[in-house]
């Protein structure tokens, strides 16, 4: 009995799986934009034998990535992904007599070729497992301040190699429109130089990672 009902179950579905692949057959390119983005910040205090101290913390994340492409296959696509990613924060202490603040401002640029597959569940829903490798830059800024004091910022810059790995999620809201969502694993490695003004730079190496989400849409044509 559950034998006859896997295969009643299979038969079902065979038409909507067939209509799938028709339907994927039919793009030859993607285009698509996926973004990220948060505001935020935090108070901490801290006990003393004497009143309080602490500090406070506001931050905000941009990200946006264009990932574009060409089916190679029927299920497969290869492209390249462009992605942008804009840190900023700012620290003052509390209390705060001296007006005292330090700002920071990063910024991370990549570009490489990115390869997917998708896999259809229907005709309107479908997942991929995608990986894209290449050129990482990053550049940074710290600054501080205060009534009696003004720093010099100090900058990082560095370059190197950076892969990304994950899956996302697709839904077709129209037929060339699809809402997408993905989970991403980064890895990046770099080298470049710490420098501030009238003193000798430094050397850096940074071996950064993290996890990203990204939602946005992809065009189909």
């Amino acid at each position: 009995m559950r034998t006859a009902a896997c295969i009643a179950l299979l038969l079902l579905s065979l038409p909507a799986f067939a209509q799938s692949q028709g339907m994927m057959r039919f793009y030859r390119m993607a285009y698509s934009v996926s973004g990220f983005y948060s505001n935020g910040g935090s108070n901490t205090d801290i006990s003393q034998q004497v009143g309080k101290s602490g500090s406070e913390w506001d931050s905000e994340q941009i990200q946006l990535s264009t990932r574009n492409g060409y089916f190679a296959a029927r299920s497969f696509l290869v492209g390249v992904e462009l992605n942008w990613r804009q840190n900023s924060g700012e620290l003052r202490p509390s209390p705060n007599p001296d007006a005292y603040r330090m700002e920071s401002h990063e910024r991370r640029l990549f570009i490489g070729p990115l390869f997917r597959w998708y896999q259809l569940l229907t005709h309107r829903w479908y997942l991929y497992p995608e990986v894209s490798v290449g050129y990482s830059h990053y550049y940074g800024e710290t600054e501080e301040s205060s009534r009696t004091l003004t720093q010099l910022p100090a900058s990082t810059s560095a370059r190197g190699v950076a892969v990304h790995a994950g899956a996302g999620i697709g839904y077709f809201m129209t037929r060339h429109l699809v809402f997408d969502a993905s989970l991403r694993y980064m890895r990046a490695w770099r080298t470049g130089e710490y420098e501030v003004p009238a003193l000798p730079d430094r050397d850096v190496t940074m071996d950064e990672y993290d996890i990203e989400l990204l939602f946005g849409f992809q065009v189909m044509i």
